[in-house]
């Protein structure tokens, strides 16, 4: 069958699983065995029961199957082989490597409580190892789950001979000796759930969307036999806690009760394929749970139970189990369905979902998910596991991460995998989303809509379609100077500026208290930051309080209160917070209060108006100087305190070790991201660079990408060095690649800096994202305002605001006069005609 049409039986209305023509050494007919998709699209088959009508044997064997061709081949591996089981539980932990735990061994025994591991990256030499673990064990089991979600594996419920459970254990696979360790969930409230004790259910971590990074759980069967239905997602919080929540249906009917099922997670969707209700020769068809939308659908029946799932790309595969029409006997059966027509059919019956939405529900679904990923290796030399991180800047080369949840504990190492687990849907590489979502509000109380990519003039020509928990900190003692700003200042759809323009919130000793405590922070701090997805990037404030409010209020905003999400998100601001606006003040010292109370949280990076020599003619000292009544050239004015922490602020930041963020650029100099790592605090700007160093130094702040992507090379920049000293240069595609080539596994550069139309744009096939966030630059350029979300899943989503009417004028108009806005980037605007007075579009 060709590759095209596969899963695509039935009609184009009534679409229905086809069953796929297997070659090679096919398994026996089974159920109760597991699948793993160990890579692209190979599949591990291990264990389960064979024969029919009781007279059952359980198996050991273990089985590849090559998913692009069909074709089987059995697995011949040394060393310590795992006993035969059935109703166990297995999940890959790195490309071609994946671990079992528990299982059933037939006249009611239990297999051991030992981990086993089988390495298949050497096909010719695959190998299984018992893993050594201390202390006590989630113990004998069946009929539970294990999922992998780095670096932890997770087992769930299941009986344990005697009774059904609904405990939790974990092992982290980044320490060595490993351990596992019960969970305890938090429970808070006397209404307070969670699951029941419950076997023969399933459970599979989410990559995408809202609930990425938790672990969901569905159906089952309880200690009094009874079906379950219900549907929970399990999170681990960045203080190290977890809970339970409970999914929102909000449309369609949840799927019928039934245990011995599978499910999968293809994209942000669940699927939850076949299983047995009360009724065991009752079919019961595929469910599709939308994390994004909450709504549940119904698409064909796989016809089995106790059969094994994996999916690639939107194909979802099924093997082995009962069949309700004969459920004595257990089948071979490959089945495959193309889920994308399957869903389309189910759309087409009961009409699409809505458009527009009060709320992103990438950021504001009931399923939330906890902080990001990390990798890992349990293979060494002697068994022993070893934990190795490759440097920050090192050249050598990793393949993509796949992305995953729990918290990152202080001092744990991270190991770094031959080649990290992969799978056809999921091909890790950093893209930007095709939908953005658009602010569509003349005040506060309108909507945000989701509008494709395409659909905005200057990004939708760029599209090749061909292409396509950091650790919270301890937060500041109630009270104090960083409480008092956040309180009062930190108010997305209230606040309002001080009728009274020469004043300002604090005296002067309290800003001057404000910058000496986050000073402190920055001393602490690395040059370049190794931060966590999911995050938000902020580009250039440049003192526009109004356009931060007005992002905080549209996409929620840095605090644990209503509308907040710093329980689960960053915020990474690329600098240029002051001058040129009239609000700089307001802006620096909240980020700078937000820092001092989440400093494992915030992350604010230098940009060019950093700099005393910039920020002293560009209105910021004259703002400190008239807002705050202070002398600006006493050594300890408020306006020299803040430099004095700008010369400590970071210059760079790397997300997921595969995006570089910082102000400006790459320039000529930049060549790796050590020579960035390593320079010296506190940093101070060369107006006329003099050695490489000092011109690093510009280049990371100064410089820009070239005016489009057929202009190569390093040029001088003459819109910011009219007098053609080379100081400032622009640089093109081919050095960008070059760039990224030399500091793999780094895929992408986000920068700030430049005004750009749609408040981000692309650049070099997209390996490099410009974001800007103040709206109508200068009150001259009618540009949008943007941020980028950084998902789990390293989709980079950009979400807009544009501009609006306003009573007060932001823009300092007298800056205006003596230093005219530099323009956008050049790039040929086309907006579509009818935009309203409000900017709308």
């Amino acid at each position: 069958m060709q590759a095209a049409a596969r899963g695509r039986g039935g009609t184009a209305s009534k679409p229905e699983y086809v069953k796929e023509q297997q070659h090679g050494e096919i398994p026996a007919p089974r159920f109760g065995h597991t699948t793993t998709l160990v890579g692209n699209s190979r599949v591990v088959l291990f264990g389960g029961a064979t024969g029919d009508s009781g007279r059952y044997t359980i198996t050991a064997d273990a089985y590849m199957l090559e998913a692009a061709s069909d074709t089987w081949t059995r697995v011949q591996a040394e060393g310590t082989v795992p006993s035969a089981r059935a109703a166990h539980a297995a999940a890959c932990v790195d490309h071609s490597q994946m671990v079992i735990y528990g299982g059933a061994t037939g006249g009611g025994s239990l297999s051991s409580d030992e981990l086993f591991l089988l390495d298949i990256r050497n096909e010719e030499r695959s190998q299984w190892m018992s893993v050594p673990v201390l202390g006590p064990t989630p113990g004998r089991r069946y009929g539970h789950t294990m999922t992998f979600n780095k670096p932890l594996l997770i087992v769930f419920g299941g009986n344990n001979g005697q009774q059904a459970e609904c405990d939790i254990w974990v092992l982290d696979v980044e320490r060595s000796p490993f351990q596992w360790n019960e969970v305890s969930v938090i429970q808070t409230g006397s209404h307070a759930r969670c699951p029941l004790p419950r076997v023969y259910h399933s459970a599979e971590v989410c990559r995408e969307g809202p609930a990425a990074g938790m672990m969901v759980v569905f159906g089952g069967r309880t200690p009094d036999n009874r079906s379950l239905k219900d549907i929970w997602g399990l999170r681990q919080h960045r203080d190290g806690r977890w809970d339970w929540v409970e999914a929102p249906t909000k449309r369609g009917t949840p799927p019928e009760p039934r245990f011995q099922h599978s499910a999968i997670f293809l994209n942000s969707r669940l699927l939850i394929v076949g299983g047995r209700g009360s009724d065991v020769n009752k079919a019961l068809p595929t469910a599709v749970y939308d994390t994004e939308t909450c709504e549940w659908r119904n698409v064909a029946s796989v016809n089995r139970f106790r059969h094994a799932c994996w999916g690639m790309g939107p194909l979802l595969f099924s093997y082995g189990g009962f069949d309700h029409k004969s459920p004595s006997a257990p089948t071979a059966d490959l089945q495959v369905l193309d889920l994308d027509r399957a869903i389309a059919a189910s759309l087409a019956t009961t009409g699409g979902a809505l458009e527009e939405v009060a709320n992103d529900a990438e950021e504001s679904s009931a399923l939330r998910a906890a902080a990001p990923d990390s990798v890992m290796n349990l293979q060494s030399g002697g068994g022993a596991a070893s934990a190795s991180r490759a440097p920050l800047g090192s050249t050598g080369s990793r393949e993509p991460l796949r992305p995953a949840t729990p918290p990152r504990r202080e001092g744990a190492a991270r190991a770094t995998p031959a080649v990290p687990a992969a799978s056809e849907h999921w091909s890790g590489d950093v893209r930007v989303s095709r939908d953005v979502y658009v602010s569509m509000e003349k005040d506060f109380t309108h909507l945000v809509k989701k509008v494709a990519i395409e659909s905005l003039e200057d990004e939708g020509r760029k599209i090749n379609h061909a292409n396509v928990m950091a650790n919270v900190g301890q937060a500041a003692a109630p009270g104090g100077i960083s409480h008092f700003v956040i309180e009062h200042l930190l108010q997305p759809t209230t606040w309002q500026p001080d009728p009274d323009p020469n004043r300002f919130l604090l005296h002067a000793a309290e800003v001057g208290q404000l910058c000496e405590q986050v000073l402190e922070i920055f001393k602490s701090q690395d040059m370049v930051l190794k931060l966590r997805a999911p995050i938000k990037v902020y580009g250039d404030i440049h003192g526009q309080y109004l356009d931060l409010m007005r992002l905080f209020a549209r996409y929620k905003a840095p605090t644990d209160g209503d509308n907040g999400d710093i329980d689960s998100m960053d915020y990474l601001f690329l600098g240029d917070f002051v001058d040129r606006g009239s609000f700089s003040l307001e802006t620096v010292c909240l980020l700078f209060a937000l820092k001092v109370k989440y400093p494992g949280q915030i992350h604010l990076i230098r940009g060019n108006h950093e700099d005393p020599t910039i920020n002293a003619i560009y209105g910021f000292r004259d703002e400190c100087r008239r807002r705050l009544k202070e002398d600006t050239d006493e050594p300890d004015s408020c306006w020299n305190k803040f430099n004095r922490a700008f010369e400590y602020l970071p210059l760079g930041a790397v997300v997921e070790d595969r995006i570089l963020c910082l102000h400006g650029g790459i320039g000529g100099s930049i060549d790796n991201i050590k020579q960035i790592d390593e320079m010296e605090r506190p940093v101070h700007v060369a107006q006329i660079p003099q050695t490489p160093y000092e011109q690093r130094i510009t280049d990371i702040l100064w410089s820009d990408p070239s005016d489009n992507d057929s202009v190569l090379g390093v040029t001088t920049n003459l819109t910011r060095d009219p007098d053609g000293t080379g100081r400032i240069v622009k640089f093109g595609p081919d050095r960008l690649k070059d760039f990224l080539a030399a500091n793999k596994p780094l895929s992408m550069v986000i920068r700030a800096h430049e005004c750009v139309m749609d408040g981000f744009e692309r650049f070099a096939d997209g390996k490099l994202i410009t974001v800007f966030s103040a709206t109508d630059y200068c009150g001259h350029h009618k540009n949008a305002g943007a941020l980028l979300f950084i998902r789990r899943d390293l989709t980079v989503v950009p979400k807009l605001i544009y501009p609006v009417e306003r009573n007060v004028n932001s823009w300092d108009q007298s800056m205006l006069q003596q230093r005219p806005p530099t323009p956008p980037r050049p790039v040929p605007r086309a907006r579509r005609l009818g935009e309203d007075e409000n900017g709308d579009w």
